[in-house]
């Protein structure tokens, strides 16, 4: 693995920021615009990356803009928030 290649939780969290920050906040906790708290989330992995996805509600689909390793990556690094 070339030493360049950002770690699976800092590429996450670098996407998270990007993506998620303005209603879900840094710590996970901000709520703008109905969003979940993600520190008290009981969604899995498989949970969160359906809905990283697909969208939900005001959450806008995520799908299209991320590829597959991408999404993992940001729900990878939504766990660690709780």
């Amino acid at each position: 693995q070339p030493t360049s290649a950002k770690p699976p939780l800092l590429s996450g969290q670098l996407l998270f920021q990007k993506n998620c920050v303005r209603c879900h906040g840094a710590n996970g906790q901000k709520g703008a615009n109905g969003a979940h708290d993600l520190t008290k989330s009981n969604l899995n992995a498989f949970g969160r990356t359906y809905l990283v996805t697909n969208g939900l509600g005001k959450m806008p689909a995520f799908g299209k803009k991320l590829t597959p390793t991408e999404v993992e990556q940001v729900v990878a690094y939504s766990i660690t928030l709780r």
